[in-house]
């Protein structure tokens, strides 16, 4: 039996296994290829700073270990958990310090490579309204309409209707016509 986040499943309880030494080239790999873009990701679909988006991601990465060898789709299953985990986090924190006890924090991006497009574009994606900046930032991870649908928990059509009106959104805000010139 297969459970909806990917993990093999035997008797209706979970089954864990331990990570084999071969495993750990893989997990590597995965790990240096997906942590910053996974960082990112909870960065900007929970409005965490990279800090605790960092420890967000890195707790996804402790939760794949004793499951690596159920998971048919470590990527997704990855990228699945840190939401949830950021989605928990963002409720503890409401739950621990009321809103007006929040210092308001200037927004900073801490990769100072970074294009000044790039930073543009980041900007207009947190300026998104919740749902829509989460569709585009699964899509950009590469993830399929089924596979965003099936981690937020909304139809295909919803999906394809919040790429859409995002897009729109971000065309005016970056000041593009429909082929993306300025």
């Amino acid at each position: 039996m297969v459970a909806d986040d990917g993990v093999r499943m035997s008797g209706g309880s979970e089954k864990l296994e331990v990570v084999n030494l071969a495993d750990f080239d893989a997990i590597a790999v995965l790990y240096e290829r997906e942590m910053p873009r996974l960082v990112l990701f909870v960065s900007t679909v929970s409005g965490l700073d990279f800090h605790a988006a960092g420890d967000v991601a890195q707790t996804a990465f402790e939760r794949a270990l004793p499951r690596w060898a159920g998971l048919r789709n470590p990527k997704a299953w990855l990228y699945r958990v840190a939401r949830n985990e950021a989605i928990a986090r963002c409720e503890a924190i409401r739950r621990e310090m009321p809103a007006d006890l929040i210092p308001e924090q200037p927004y900073q991006i801490s990769v100072a490579e970074w294009r000044d497009e790039q930073r543009e574009v980041l900007a207009c994606l947190k300026g998104l309204p919740p749902k829509q900046r989460e569709v585009m930032t699964w899509t950009l991870e590469g993830f399929s309409d089924a596979e965003i649908a099936a981690a937020m928990g909304l139809s295909a059509d919803a999906v394809k209707s919040n790429r859409r009106y995002a897009k729109a959104s971000l065309r005016k805000r970056l000041g593009l016509n429909r082929r993306g010139a300025r």
